[in-house]
């Protein structure tokens, strides 16, 4: 599916806090969105995205970012209550094994520890597992808790370190997306309203 040809689902999700947001696809029409995400991080949370430091995205990264064919490429952008406001981005990258792809998550900072890292990634595990790809693959910071934890909680996890203050993990794609999480449950349940727009 390419998203200049083809409807472009929206799903409304409600998080635990009341808060509303709104997940689709990434589209080649998204580089400002993305340009306005990316200077609602900090240099923090740039530094733990991309592994160095960035001071903004340039034209072949915006183009790289936002053109992906939906399959073995794929994004999903969140945008806030009113459709505009960009909070969070999710994609997966499929490598050379083609059962395998390299994952890789950002939420702007104002929206951090909300749950929009949790209805991203489990959207995007959906549109994997469709494709094809049986394990997710992801490299981070050693002391990133969060992202550790929000992975590890897909499935069987194998933690490597290729070198020292680095996490490269391997992530065994469930079958079904289950978990005894509240918070996992609550997203999942408010997460279900589907609108279709073209």
């Amino acid at each position: 599916m390419t998203a200049d040809t083809r409807a472009i689902a929206f799903e409304r999700a409600v998080l635990p806090d009341g808060s509303v947001i709104h997940i689709r696809p990434i589209m080649p029409e998204d580089r400002g969105l993305l340009e306005q995400g990316f200077e609602r991080l900090s240099d923090e949370s740039r530094y733990r995205r991309f592994l160095h430091p960035v001071k903004r995205l340039g034209s072949r990264e915006l183009d790289y970012f936002t053109r992906v064919n939906h399959t073995d490429h794929e994004a999903l952008v969140a945008l806030g209550p009113h459709g505009t406001e960009p909070v969070g981005v999710a994609r997966y990258v499929r490598l050379d094994d083609p059962d395998c792809a390299e994952v890789a998550i950002a939420v702007v900072d104002a929206w951090q520890g909300k749950g929009v890292g949790t209805v991203l990634l489990h959207d995007l595990v959906e549109r994997a597992k469709a494709a094809g790809v049986r394990r997710f693959s992801a490299v981070c910071l050693a002391d990133n808790a969060d992202v550790i934890d929000l992975l590890g909680r897909l499935g069987s996890t194998r933690v490597d370190h290729p070198e020292p203050g680095l996490a490269e993990l391997t992530i065994d794609l469930p079958d079904e997306l289950t978990s005894d999480s509240e918070l996992y449950a609550a997203l999942r349940h408010a997460a279900s309203e589907r609108m279709e727009t073209t």
